[in-house]
């Protein structure tokens, strides 16, 4: 019988994520060692920040994160703008002092100079630190979402909260191989021009393997629904 070789759980041959620590069985799975004498489980010391907000009897199903460049790359669309209005903003300084301004009004164009910077790498940065903070987590129960430039934001959901599941391709997606998933409740409502508005939380952005994670995610609504009419 196979076992997991970061916790020592018994798995399924078929199973591609561990349903006790749920890490991506992407090697092959251990078989149970033969030994005259007790030998301790291999257990793998947690990566993930939400660990500690696992209840007890809870099971984690899949963990992870966003792929970096995909979940960055968005956040580049500003650096266009933010370059016209700093050479804008300098011209402009460069037309004042040429037509002999005085030095304040000529220097009047410094904050925007400077908003343009900010317009230029605050977003891309931004993003890096929300990167470096995100994590996603999917138990028997619920979904755990992290995320946080310099705060952190830690979101809830039961999954028998959960209307709907869908993952979403976009164009940068394409060119890296990843997706989101989404997870319809009715508790947060957006304004999507494609699909009429709608309800949306939690979102796992940046997936690698955005439909393997959605297939697993419906497979542990279904149960927890059932668990629930028993």
């Amino acid at each position: 019988m196979p076992f997991c070789p970061y916790c020592g759980k018994e798995v399924g041959k078929e199973d591609r994520y561990c349903r006790g620590c749920g890490q991506t069985l992407q090697g092959p799975t251990v078989q149970k060692p033969v030994s005259h004498g007790p030998t301790p489980p291999v257990v793998e010391e947690a990566r993930s920040t939400l660990s500690q907000h696992i209840r007890a009897g809870e099971k984690v199903l899949w963990s992870g994160r966003p792929v970096k460049m995909p979940f960055i790359v968005p956040s580049l669309a500003t650096i266009p703008f933010g370059l016209f209005f700093v050479g804008f903003s300098i011209f402009w300084m460069w037309e004042a002092t040429s037509a002999g301004a005085p030095e304040p009004f000529a220097l009047f164009g410094l904050p925007f100079v400077l908003a343009g910077l900010g317009l230029t790498v605050g977003p891309s940065i931004w993003q890096l630190m929300r990167y470096k903070n995100t994590e996603y987590v999917i138990t028997d129960q619920r979904i755990i979402t992290q995320t946080g430039a310099i705060g952190l934001d830690t979101r809830f959901v039961d999954l028998d909260k959960i209307q709907e599941v869908y993952v979403k391709v976009g164009f940068i997606d394409k060119m890296f191989g990843t997706g989101t998933v989404y997870a319809i409740t009715a508790g947060f409502v957006y304004v999507d021009t494609a699909r009429g508005a709608a309800s949306m939380r939690p979102s796992l952005a940046a997936l690698k393997e955005p439909y393997e994670v959605h297939k697993l995610l419906q497979e542990a609504i279904e149960e927890a629904r059932k668990a629930r009419t028993r």
